[in-house]
């Protein structure tokens, strides 16, 4: 085995989504995306005053998949295609949006009655040019359904792919891993990939030792394809995503929820978009 050496570490910058404060994680000025993964947002914890109004009104996609994991809380999804779907916390809520949909999101009218604290990670994944028009899809991953491989007091899930022979149920359109990891400080940890994957980990909380260098919370460690192996040591308790996979290789044009392989692509997204054709959602 060939552990893998750090191409880059990279902050991840403060943002704004809506009403929500973020951590914009991909793309950063230095690392344009870890192929096929185009955007991360980590929603740190949030807590939620009883009463307080906040959502993210009917908005569209088209030629990407979008997958939100909410870490805690709860979270509604709702679509064009008559999809209504609750997330709590370790769900996934995985839609397709493919040749385009509508969609809203935010914590359920429950949840902001009673208040209470959220976090999750909204992540935005490449589909190659020939599956850009497939009919858009949703499906939703109870937590309960998705493996933990577990030793002593390390944890991981295993959210996309599979680890030591033990795969998600998680379907998806081109090979790839998203694992959760939670360590305890001190623990050494290695972490296998396919030779040809891209690989990157990004830090939720604590601290790591990747090498010889320091990756804190909130940065993004992107790694060379020059091995088939990461190691790490957690030097706090920490939280951790790892992922990667088999990069798509192709040319990305994108236009805020529009992300297709050329311009011409966009402007007929936006045309379908407006004529109606990717649905209607008043709420």
């Amino acid at each position: 085995m060939t552990t893998r050496t750090v191409s880059q570490i990279a902050d991840s910058t403060n943002e704004m989504v809506g009403p929500f404060r973020i951590k914009n994680v991909l793309p950063l000025r230095s690392i344009k995306q870890v192929d096929p993964f185009l955007l991360i947002h980590h929603m740190q914890p949030h807590t939620i005053k009883p009463g307080e109004e906040l959502r993210i009104p009917p908005h569209p996609h088209a030629g990407f998949e979008v997958v939100t994991y909410l870490l805690n809380g709860e979270f509604f999804h709702r679509d064009s295609k008559g999809n209504d779907q609750v997330a709590r916390g370790g769900d996934i809520n995985w839609m397709t949006s493919g040749s385009g949909i509508v969609h809203s999101e935010g914590p359920t009218a429950d949840f902001l009655k009673e208040g209470g604290e959220v976090e999750l990670l909204q992540v935005w994944i490449n589909l190659p040019s020939g599956k850009k028009v497939l009919p858009a899809s949703f499906h939703h991953y109870e937590g309960s359904g998705l493996p933990v491989v577990r030793e002593g007091d390390t944890a991981l899930k295993i959210l996309i792919g599979e680890f030591d022979n033990i795969q998600s149920p998680v379907n998806t359109h081109t090979p790839m891993f998203w694992y959760h990891i939670t360590l305890k400080s001190g623990t050494l940890y290695t972490v296998k990939v396919p030779s040809a994957f891209s690989s990157a980990i990004y830090v939720l909380k604590g601290k790591l030792k990747v090498l010889n260098q320091t990756v804190n919370a909130g940065q993004l460690a992107d790694f060379e394809l020059n091995g088939d192996q990461l190691v790490f040591t957690a030097t706090e308790d920490s939280s951790l995503i790892v992922f990667g996979g088999e990069p798509i290789k192709e040319k990305v044009v994108s236009y805020g929820p529009f992300v297709m392989n050329s311009f011409e692509e966009i402007q007929k997204a936006i045309g379908d978009y407006e004529a109606g054709r990717m649905g209607v959602l008043e709420y």
